[in-house]
């Protein structure tokens, strides 16, 4: 792993056999195979995402648009998943970023896969559902966002101008139960589960 610093070595390394393996703003990771077809574990192929289902006491669903939206509609809140971070408080984080709706995660609803997605990389998408803990709009990320609103549940599903995968997910799932997020005994030591979600009866 060459430091952004050391990057006048590539060509040295290249020269001896190293092929590039991932890289980062500022370092890059080559490997060489002392065998031939040696396995190296591959680096990451998906980039994560989330977006939430917020349902209030008025059957409302929490809805935002993008400064840079292509059609007129309306979608869930979400975004990307940081490294590192968890599900659960990525999708709390962004919610409040993208609405300053405070929200409490509830469950994982379904889950849906793209490729080819950004960096030709494959892309999950995670969709959660979160309690409201309070209903007044104020939206933080203003370079982002430009609107968010509560609009009720059938209003949105019956408008055509909105997003129609958001609309679909949301017809699907507005009842699901979904996976809760549990704890697990003896979780512990090098290989420690950081979340944990499954069915609960």
């Amino acid at each position: 792993t060459l430091d952004i610093r050391q990057s006048f070595l590539i060509k040295s390394a290249t020269d001896k056999g190293f092929v590039f393996h991932n890289c980062l703003e500022d370092q890059l990771t080559l490997i060489l195979r002392l065998i031939d077809n040696a396995y190296a574990p591959f680096t990451a192929t998906y980039s994560i995402g989330a977006g939430a289902i917020v349902i209030n006491d008025n059957n409302e669903i929490l809805i935002i648009r993008e400064r840079l939206a292509t059609g007129s509609g309306y979608k869930l809140p979400g975004g990307h998943i940081e490294l590192g971070e968890k599900i659960a408080e990525a999708i709390v984080r962004e919610v409040y970023e993208e609405t300053g709706i405070l929200t409490e995660f509830n469950s994982i609803q379904g889950l849906a896969t793209k490729h080819p997605y950004q960096f030709s990389k494959s892309n999950m998408y995670i969709i959660c559902s979160l309690k409201a803990l309070s209903s007044q709009i104020n939206i933080q990320d203003t370079q982002e966002i430009i609107d968010a609103k509560w609009l009720d549940i059938d209003t949105y599903l019956s408008d055509q101008t909105h997003a129609p995968f958001n609309r679909q997910l949301l017809g699907l799932l507005k009842n699901a139960q979904g996976l809760k997020q549990v704890a697990i005994e003896n979780n512990t030591g090098p290989h420690k589960k950081q979340e944990f979600f499954c069915f609960v009866k």
